[in-house]
C-alpha cells in the first residue's frame, strides 16, 4: 500500500512539473497574480498546522488539484500524455483522501 501511494505521488509530482511551463504562458492582456510573502506563508502554515493533523497531505491535495486545473486548460493534449497525467493526478488525490479517512478510524 505504501509503495502504491509513493508511486502515485511520484507520478503526481512529475505531472505538476509538467504543468509549470503551461502555467507560465499567460494569455495576452492577463496580469500575473502577486505571490504571498514567505512570512505570510509561514504564519498561515503554522496556524493551519495547529488545527490539522495532516497538513502535508492537505497541501499535496491542493497542489494536485491546482496541477489538474492547469493541465485541463492546456492548449493541446501532448499525444495523450496530458490526459494520462490527469488520470494519475485524480488517482493520487483519491489515494490521499483515503489516507486521511483511514486515519480517522
Amino acid at each position: 500500500m505504501k509503495k502504491k501511494i509513493m508511486s502515485i505521488l511520484v507520478v503526481s509530482v512529475f505531472a505538476i512539473g509538467l504543468s509549470f511551463p503551461i502555467a507560465t504562458s499567460a494569455e495576452p492582456g492577463s496580469t500575473p497574480s502577486k505571490a504571498p510573502s514567505v512570512t505570510a506563508l509561514r504564519t498561515n502554515t503554522q496556524d493551519r498546522d495547529a488545527r490539522e493533523r495532516h497538513p502535508e497531505i492537505r497541501d499535496a491535495i491542493n497542489l494536485l488539484n491546482q496541477a489538474q486545473d492547469r493541465l485541463n486548460r492546456a492548449a493541446h493534449d501532448f499525444h495523450g500524455h496530458r490526459t494520462k497525467a490527469m488520470h494519475h493526478i485524480s488517482a493520487a488525490v483519491e489515494e490521499l483522501n483515503l489516507a486521511l479517512r483511514s486515519d480517522r478510524r
